[in-house]
């Protein structure tokens, strides 16, 4: 589950947090906090590996105008303007980021339609290139007052495709994304030891699909439905789709200090989730396939309208027993209008047991709510809801040792298991020419050991280093796509007063197919990446250039099976060079 500054961004469609926010700018952000393990006592749904928190600059931390501009590989642009002062007893921050890209344009040898029979692989334009621009727009705002805040955010961004959703390389197509939220919050305090921190809030999400499945002149023989005509497409087969999501909210949260070093938090929660402004256009004829003189509404929608609440109620205890050890109990309820509630509790025990040396023993319990995509997708060629699925449920095990050694090398490693109970997945079909239906179905056991370290050599030149080891199995086989190494080490260091240089590398293990994939599996890479920095040389100017994939390592991500044979192109050696300015 991902958070900025508290705020919940993940949305009701898919559960994504990605989905819109795959690309939020850093220039604006202080701190990145990652809680690790199962979150949801605590945060409810989607917390189910970790929860992570994006916390933005406040008014002091600013103090001023920053302003950035850079540009990169694929004609990348960026320009940034920050604002942050305190004015008497009112915090103002604001922040507008403007992002605009042409996007990787790398060859894909073949598309779906190259293996089909001859009627369908002569209309592919394969090989082709991917379509990968976007460009943003991204407008965000903190108002403070004392113990009360407002913070408020739009975004507007159009991508385009990269390869289209059937994996056929098309001309058009691209999706376009509108995010507004505006959040109220106050903390108040009831004598010394208890305090209290209500607020209300309220989060829009549209989405405007544009999607081009198979390319412009197509021609489908009359064989394919019996009906005797040819259905010929002279601007592609397109389908247009729309959906909004919306959520209001309200959260109560009570701190008290039970006794020294004793928290006590209580808190309830109630979100409201709406889905509507389905809508579905298309060029072709909803029942018969046939084309169409022009894009028109279709009777059928591709998705149904849906309400969701949620109630919730948690509380967590925070002991400090001694200076060195420490117990945190939490548990939360969480009830939804679609399905039964659930509970899910967390237990955790730091004991430090020499002079820097600390022991974690962590046991908790987390779930992943059934979206609306998920419930209630219909009408729809690939894919169809369920909407009596119920939630993804995991326990999760962990056992964490970490070492400080003379307070400029620290160590930590850490053993997980994790339980993954009533996995949501697309069920096996019994009709090849039926779309896959959403159920739950099996589970899977997932152990692995975490490693880090990190030296400090002073003046802020420092090295690290961490890897992970994952065996993660679902009923009996290595789970798809997934490394079972990869790890990074990286050094900063500075080269003069001036002049900061900071190298990093990342190493992946290969990725395994599913079973009844014949092909190889996703073979293992590794990526350097240089970043330099020089600053302080003229004012407040500093200027910072990066290369990624410094070795120009040709690798790629793996792509479905039975869609395209030769896997989906990652960047080469790509470069961007930022100018910043603080007034």
């Amino acid at each position: 589950k991902v958070f900025l500054d508290g705020h919940a961004l993940n949305m009701p469609f898919n559960g994504n947090a990605a989905f819109y926010f795959d690309d939020l700018p850093l220039k604006n952000v202080k701190r990145i906090e990652i809680m690790r393990g199962p979150g949801s006592a605590l945060y409810g749904a989607n917390a189910f590996l970790a929860a992570i928190n994006i916390i933005t600059k406040k008014a002091d931390d600013i103090d001023g105008v920053e302003v950035s501009s850079g540009f990169g590989s694929f004609d990348t642009q960026d320009y940034n303007i920050l604002y942050g002062k305190r004015i008497h007893d009112v915090d103002v921050t604001g922040f507008v980021n403007l992002y605009n890209s042409n996007g990787m344009s790398y060859q894909i040898k073949e598309d779906a339609l190259s293996g089909q029979p001859f009627f369908l692989s002569r209309y592919s334009i394969a090989p082709g290139d991917t379509d990968d621009g976007r460009k943003k727009m991204e407008l965000s705002m903190k108002l403070g007052y004392k113990d009360i805040e407002f913070k408020g955010k739009y975004m507007n961004k159009d991508t385009e495709p990269f390869v289209s959703s059937s994996y056929v390389l098309t001309d058009d197509g691209g999706q376009n994304y509108n995010y507004a939220t505006g959040e109220l919050s106050y903390k108040f305090d009831i004598g010394k030891k208890l305090s209290v921190k209500p607020r209300v809030y309220y989060d829009q999400y549209d989405m405007l699909m544009s999607i081009e499945t198979l390319p412009d002149g197509i021609v489908l023989p009359p064989d394919i439905d019996g009906d005797g005509n040819n259905k010929v497409f002279p601007d592609g087969k397109q389908a247009f789709s729309t959906l909004t999501n919306r959520r209001l909210g309200g959260e109560t949260q009570m701190e008290y200090e039970l006794f020294d070093n004793n928290k006590f938090t209580l808190g309830f929660s109630y979100e409201w989730e709406r889905q509507d402004n389905v809508q579905s256009y298309a060029n072709s004829d909803p029942f018969t396939g046939m084309p169409l003189d022009s894009v028109k509404r279709s009777e059928k929608e591709w998705i149904r309208e849906a309400l969701r609440q949620i109630w919730a109620v948690y509380i967590q205890d925070k002991w400090d027993i001694t200076e060195n050890l420490g117990l945190t109990f939490g548990v939360r309820h969480d009830h939804y209008s679609d399905f039964e509630g659930t509970t899910n509790p967390r237990l955790g025990l730091a004991w430090e047991f020499v002079d820097n040396a600390t022991l974690k023993l962590l046991y908790g319990q987390a779930f992943r709510a059934p979206t609306f995509g998920e419930l209630y997708l219909i009408n729809n060629s690939s894919f169809i809801g369920n909407p009596d699925l119920q939630p993804e449920k995991m326990r999760s095990y962990e056992v964490s040792l970490g070492y400080g050694f003379a307070n400029d090398i620290s160590v930590n490693v850490n053993y997980f298991f994790n339980v993954l109970r009533d996995r949501i997945r697309l069920l096996p079909k019994e009709n090849p020419d039926d779309p896959f239906v959403f159920g739950n179905l099996g589970s899977s056991n997932n152990q692995g050991i975490e490693f880090e370290a990190r030296k400090d050599f002073g003046n802020g030149n420092y090295a690290y280093a961490n890897y992970t080891y994952l065996d993660a199995e679902g009923e009996g086989d290595a789970l798809p796509d997934v490394p079972k190494h990869k790890g990074n080490i990286g050094f900063n260091v500075g080269l003069t007063k001036y002049i900061n240089a900071n190298i990093h590398a990342f190493i992946s293990d290969e990725r395994v197919r599913v079973e009844t994939d014949e092909r190889d599996a996703n073979p293992g890479y590794a990526l350097l990446n240089l970043t330099l920095i020089a600053k302080e040389f003229f004012n407040d100017m500093k200027v910072k250039a990066s290369l990624s994939n410094l070795l120009d390592k040709d690798y790629s991500d793996p792509a479905l099976q039975n869609t395209i044979p030769h896997d989906l192109p990652r960047p080469g050696r790509t470069f961007f060079i930022e100018l910043e300015y603080k007034f």
